[in-house]
């Protein structure tokens, strides 16, 4: 469990699915973008899951749209619950998040919507948004 809502205030739930992708040099696969705060953080490739749909096709729908990339996952991390406050939607979540170990498939696919970035676990754990990414992150070595 990562990330506390004020005492009262509703979490919305958020099912979830990212993946770690880890280069020989020990760094991550991540999305790099400003947040709302101003400051530059970091996420998994991954994100929200639509109805019906299962953690496994999210990470692939999901990374083709960030990354324009396929995924092979190769195992499970295990899960994780984040509460969080979306300042574009203002409101409150509880991120029910599937973690995945998986590897890029090929080339890119085509033009994705964010850029790959590298981010080291290790050193840079700060640099991503939500703490169940840092953590997800440092299971994979």
């Amino acid at each position: 469990m990562f990330g506390a809502a004020p005492a009262g205030v509703v979490c919305h739930p958020r099912p979830a699915a990212y993946v770690v992708v880890r280069a020989p040099d020990g760094r991550v696969a991540a999305i790099r973008a400003v947040a709302f705060d101003g400051t530059t953080r970091c996420w998994l490739p991954g994100g929200a899951g639509e109805p019906d749909e299962s953690p496994e096709a999210t990470v692939g729908r999901e990374v083709r749209e960030e990354l324009g990339r396929a995924v092979r996952l190769t195992g499970r991390i295990g899960d994780a619950v984040q509460r969080f406050y979306a300042v574009s939607e203002q409101r409150w979540y509880e991120m029910t998040a599937v973690f995945f170990r998986g590897e890029f498939d090929g080339e890119p696919i085509g033009a994705g919507s964010d850029e790959l970035y590298w981010v080291d676990p290790t050193r840079e754990r700060d640099a991503f948004f939500h703490a169940c990414h840092a953590w997800a992150a440092s299971q994979v070595g």
